[in-house]
Parts: C-alpha cells; structure tokens; sequence
C-alpha cells in the first residue's frame, strides 16, 4: 500500500505533454545541426570575402603597376630615339612636349642629371633656367641601379604640387648619364582607382614607399598626403586579409598586395559594420525562415497531439461505456491503440455477459444499476430531461409455474424480456432484478414525459397480456424531477442492488422467490401473503439518493397497480406530470 501511494504522487504527464516533448526531442539534432550549418556559413562567407578582398587588391595593384611600366615604356622608347653619341636636346624637347601634350594625366616632362638639375622640363620653355629636382632621391636611384624608379610623393619644384616622377636612365654624349623624368599627379592615380570597381562600401588606397598616401577613393581631400600608421607599414610585409581601424577609427578588414617592383603598395579595405549588417540581414532572414519552421512543426505535433488525444479518449470512451446504437460510432485510427480498444471492448462484452441474466438476456442487478447511473447523469446535466423507473411484477406466475412446471414458466420470462425490449428505445435500460420482477430505466423529454411513460407501460401490459396461459403484469411509474439532482457519489449504490458484479440468477430474493425454476429462472408470486409491498426502499438503507428513491416509487406504484386489479399501469405521484 505504501509502495502505491508512493507511485500515486509521481508526477504525471499528458498524451498531448509527451507528444510536444516528442516533437521537442525529435527536432533538437535539426536544430544543432541548422545551427552548425549557419556557423559553417558564417566563416564560409568570411572567406569569401577575404579572397575577393585579395581579388581586388590584387586587381588594383595591378592596373597600377600596368600604368606605371606602360609610362615607363614611353620614356625608354622616348631615350632610345636619340642618338647615344650626341644627344639632340631640342629635338628630345620636342618629342617630350608632344608626348605630354597627348597624355593629359601627365604634368610634364624633364631631363635631370645626376646632381638633380634639370636640363629642360615640358612645363617651361627650352632654355629656361629651372629650379633643382624636388626628388634627388629617386634620381640617383635610377642612375644607381639602371632601371626605371619611381619616386614617392614629392612637392613639384615648378608647379609647387605634390606629384612623384617615373624617371628611366639613358646614356649620352660619352659617359654623361642623365634620368628621364615624367611627373605624374595624384589626380591620375585617384582615377586609376576610381576605374577599378570595386563593390559598393568598399574603398581602395594607393601607398608609396614611405608611406605616404597617394591615392584613396575615400575621403581623399583629408587624407592623400597623410602617413599611414607604423602598424599598417609592417603589415605590408603579410599576404594575409586583417582586420583593424582605419583613419576613421572605424574597424575594417583589410588586403594589401605590392604594385610591382616599384616600392609602392594597394590596399582594399571593406567596413566591418557593412559585413555584420549583411550577416544580420541573413541571420535575420535565416531566424525567420526557421522560426516559421519551428511553429509549423509545434502547431503540427499540436493538431496531431490533439487528434491523438481524441482517438485516445475514443478509445478509451468505446472501452468503458456502452454506445447507444444511435450514436455514431467510429473506431480509432490508431493501430495499436485499436489492438488495446478491441482487446478491452472483448474484456468488458464478456464483463457485461457476467453480469447479464442467465435466462433472459437482460441486465443483471450490478449492469441496471450501473447504466441506470449514466442515464440519471444525462438527465442531471440537462434540464430539459427527465428520469422516469417502471417497476414490473407479472401476474398469475406461481400458478403458472405450479400448473405448467418451470420450463414453462422460463419461456414465459423470456417472452416478457422480449415484450420489455420492444417497448423501449435501445438508449433505455431493461433489467431483471429477480424471479419475476423486472425495471425499465428511461430519460424522456420533459414536456411529454408523462404521457410517453403511460405509453411504455401500456405497451409493457399489453404484450405480457398476449403471452397467454393467464399471465399478466402490474407496471408501477415513478418519474424524476427536471434537473437539479445532485452528484452521484458511491455511497448513492442502493444496498438491495449490489454493484459487486453479482447477476440477477445470483442476487438474494425474496421468500416467495424461492419456487425459482431451471437456471435461476422461474418462481415469484403475485404479492405479500398480507398484501403489503416488499418495497425495494425496505432493503436501501441510509439517506435517499435520486435513483433510491424512484427505485422505491415505481415499487410501491406497481403494488397499488397490483392492488388495484393487476393487469395494469400506476404512476406514483400524479402531481408530476400536473
């Protein structure tokens, strides 16, 4: 006992609690692996950024180091017209001029010497004395090292504006070695970038070798000019895509790529806000997408949890009560649950057939009672209904038995369970108590309650009337009041109808009963020797309950219908139906 109240108070859970957590259980791998799967795509979409990060620097430095030895290959191609013996200033200023005038981006053109003079520059006429280089530097590397040099970012002696020089090295005049300088603003170079399209936020920087920046597509009236950060210069070195903040302060991932040999460096950088927003946006997007999801699958396992509860509880319903044959029955869906539902429905027929009367079918004492309860309860909870109990006693039975011999007489009983069925509705409730008393059980409609219970008792006498062989019957009617009966409780059992599974040809009778013939079957008499009722009340002790008490009623109507001549009808208390 205290191993069952132990497992009494375990917490409990629903079918309908079991199947949410079952839909709950199933989709968390869906969910780890959705949530792995956008991780994965997350650090997909930061490679794919990076590597077009380095598409694009590369791209820019490219163009860059395209434009500069394209330069550089006009200037070889300008020094190697003239003649390495005895060089022709005039004409070599001539050509110079021509190539400047056709290449707008190009300032001007000079020839300097190895101490930064310049022997003519495009931009003044031939024989003009002019002002030293601004870039010594880069003049002697060229002359140094024999090959084309770029200079960084320098102030023009002669336009006073910042601008760097492509110089290549030529030879003349036995030994005399010069540099061939073209100026280039940084107007040329902001347009070399602005042609590389690059997508829309991103922005790309142009870096000579001292760290100057030459060129940015972003705000570049305030930073061309300005020295980049020592931290930047030594990631010149790496290949790698970082992230840092720019001059704006603002956090950026960033590419560098070396433009050539000429010293100088393309940097592509993309807003880290700008790569956050559009994972959000997909986040967002991908949160949505699988929210909706997720409440599709809980509103899914929702309906079929409640359609499962519903074929539970159909199953259940057709296991523990009996259907009225009017009703609509449907059998469950669910298989296993249909395998159980049989197996208890095969249970409870035979239950039922234990508790039936042997000899005429009909309820026994325990079944009466109990389908006697589901009929007060449907009358209790609506008040347009009311109970009404018909107590039935046959007339004339003794002597039939004692005349005719008990086999007779158990045909006669089995003709009067027959007479009582047909007199009622299937809904209604026909039971034999014992010997030759039986009870009817119905729930009539209020307003025509009293003329359909005379009606049902009419019949009742006039079919046991056509058995014959001098038998009849006295029919007592008790009618319930509409609504308002309380709960029934189990204390509300009569005492004289156990509810312990007990059947008709089982229950204690009466004295007279005793004459009962073959089977349990036949035997009664018509009345008490003193021609007082026995009163089923006599034997339900205790406060009277609703069914008790028309139980009682329909007993003493039948015995003043016995009284009054048998083979009639009476109903009790006549003010019900007023």
């Amino acid at each position: 006992m205290a191993s069952f109240e132990r497992h009494r108070n375990t917490p409990t859970m629903g079918v309908r609690g079991w199947l949410l957590l079952l839909a709950l259980v199933a989709g968390l791998p869906t969910t780890m692996f959705s949530v792995f799967a956008m991780v994965e795509h997350m650090r997909a979409q930061q490679e794919k950024t990076d590597a077009e990060l380095r598409r694009q620097v590369l791209a820019v430095a490219q163009a860059v180091d395209a434009e500069l030895s394209a330069k550089a290959a006009m200037l070889h191609a300008l020094a190697a017209s003239q003649d390495p013996e005895r060089m022709d200033i005039g004409q070599l200023y001539r050509q110079a001029k021509g190539v400047g005038s056709v290449h707008r981006e190009v300032q001007s053109l000079a020839l300097a010497g190895h101490d930064g003079n310049q022997v003519f520059n495009t931009w003044e006429p031939l024989g003009v004395v002019l002002p030293p280089t601004g870039d010594l530097a880069s003049v002697r590397r060229a002359l140094d090292e024999d090959r084309p040099v770029v200079s960084d970012l320098f102030q023009g002696s002669i336009l006073l504006q910042p601008v760097t020089a492509l110089g290549v090295p030529m030879q003349v005049d036995r030994g005399h070695r010069y540099v061939l300088r073209m100026y280039i603003g940084v107007a040329a170079y902001a347009r070399l970038l602005e042609e590389e399209r690059l997508p829309e936020g991103w922005a790309s920087t142009l870096v000579d070798g001292q760290g100057t920046i030459l060129a940015r597509t972003l705000r570049p009236e305030v930073t061309v000019g300005q020295v980049v950060g020592p931290r930047l210069r030594e990631m010149f070195r790496s290949s790698e895509v970082m992230e840092a903040d720019n001059r704006e302060g603002d956090p950026v991932r960033f590419a560098v790529a070396p433009v050539g040999g000429w010293g100088w460096h393309a940097v592509v950088q993309v807003p880290v806000a700008m790569l956050q927003a559009a994972m959000r946006d997909y986040l967002l997007h991908l949160a949505g997408i699988g929210g909706a999801c997720i409440v599709m699958g809980f509103a899914g396992a929702w309906l079929l949890s409640r359609r499962f509860v519903r074929e539970v509880e159909l199953a259940a319903r057709s296991c523990l009560l009996p259907q009225a044959e009017d009703e609509p029955a449907r059998r469950t869906m669910v298989r296993e649950l249909r395998q159980v539902g049989d197996e208890l429905a095969a249970a409870r027929e035979r239950e039922e057939m234990a508790l039936r009367d042997g000899l005429t079918g009909l309820a026994g004492r325990a079944l009466f009672l109990r389908h006697a309860r589901r009929l007060l309860e449907t009358s209790r909870h609506d008040t347009s209904l009311r109970l009404a109990v018909m107590f039935i006693d046959l007339d004339g039975f003794k002597q039939l038995n004692d005349q005719y011999g008990h086999a007779e007489g158990d045909a006669v009983l089995l003709r009067t369970a027959r007479v009582l069925e047909g007199a009622v509705r299937s809904s209604d409730v026909v039971g034999r108590l014992g010997g030759d008393e039986f009870v009817l059980c119905l729930v009539l409609q209020a307003d025509t309650a009293c003329e359909v219970a005379r009606g049902v008792a009419a019949r009742v006498v006039s079919g046991v009337a056509q058995i014959g062989l001098g038998v009849g019957c006295s029919v007592g009617i008790a009618l319930g009041r509409t609504g308002g009966y309380p709960e029934l409780s189990e204390e509300d059992a009569p005492a004289g109808l156990p509810d312990d599974g007990t059947d008709a040809g089982q229950a204690a009778m009466r004295p007279e009963d005793a004459g009962a013939g073959t089977g349990g079957g036949s035997g009664g008499a018509d009345g008490l020797a003193d021609g007082s009722p026995h009163s089923v009340g006599a034997t339900l002790p205790g406060a009277p309950a609703p069914l008790r008490v028309l139980l009682e009623e329909a007993d003493k109507a039948m015995y003043v219908a016995k009284q009054a001549g048998k083979n009639s009808y009476h109903l009790q208390d006549m003010s019900t139906c007023e």
